[in-house]
Order: C-alpha cells, then sequence, then structure tokens
C-alpha cells in the first residue's frame, strides 16, 4: 500500500465515514446549539398567506332588444323566392395571339444597400456564440 493509499483513507475515514456515523447516532435528539447563540429566542413569526387572486365576474347576459322578431314570428316560414335555372357559360378560350401577362417574378434577394446592412445584421444575431 502507498502513501496515497494510507492518505485517501484516512480522508475517508476522518471526513465521511466518523461524521456520518455521528449523524446517525444523534438521528432522534435535537441539534446542539453553537456556542454563545441566546437559547430563548422567539419564535419566527409564520409568513402571511398570499391574497386569493380576484375571480373575474361573470358577465350579465345581454336582454334581447324588443325590435327583434319573437319565438313564434321565428317559427313561421318565410316563402321562397322562385328558383330559376342557372346558364352555363364555358370559359373563353385565348387566342393565340395574346398572351396572358404575367407577374415579374420576385427576386429572392434583394441587392439595395439597405437590404445588404439588414442581412448583416441579422447574420450577426443568428449566428453561433463564440464558445460553442
Amino acid at each position: 500500500m502507498s502513501l496515497d493509499d494510507l492518505l485517501g483513507l484516512l480522508f475517508l475515514l476522518f471526513f465521511i465515514v466518523i461524521p456520518a456515523l455521528q449523524g446517525l447516532s444523534r438521528r432522534g435528539q435535537p441539534p446542539p446549539t453553537p456556542p454563545g447563540f441566546p437559547e430563548d429566542l422567539p419564535l419566527p413569526e409564520p409568513l402571511p398567506r398570499p391574497k386569493p387572486k380576484a375571480r373575474p365576474k361573470p358577465k350579465p347576459r345581454p336582454t334581447p332588444p324588443p325590435s327583434q322578431p319573437t319565438e313564434a314570428a321565428s317559427l313561421e316560414r318565410y316563402p321562397s323566392p322562385e328558383r330559376t335555372p342557372l346558364e352555363v357559360s364555358f370559359r373563353a378560350t385565348p387566342s393565340p395571339e395574346e398572351e396572358p401577362q404575367r407577374a415579374p417574378k420576385r427576386k429572392l434577394l434583394a441587392t439595395d444597400g439597405e437590404s445588404i446592412l439588414k442581412g448583416v445584421i441579422w447574420h450577426e444575431i443568428l449566428k453561433r456564440p463564440k464558445g460553442w
């Protein structure tokens, strides 16, 4: 056994095992008071109970205005409007001479100065931190 092993065992014995055994032997006793500590201190005041949150008051249900039709009138069926057949129409085919105007393609990246500056700022914001 080397000197390092003996020192390790002594450390384990004095700082780990003996305090653990002392704690187990004093299990039912109150903890000792330190020297010079006054014995007759008043007990700490209990913490005040938090106030309960105010519950929202239920909104009163709105009363229907008198101008609405009554229940009996709503049960009556209104006369249905006359039905007219729908007219079927097909799409007009465009002539080959007329080409439809296409919307100009939107560029993916803008190259004006303000857009480049905004891109540099967002690049700095979104890059990984130096500690990674």
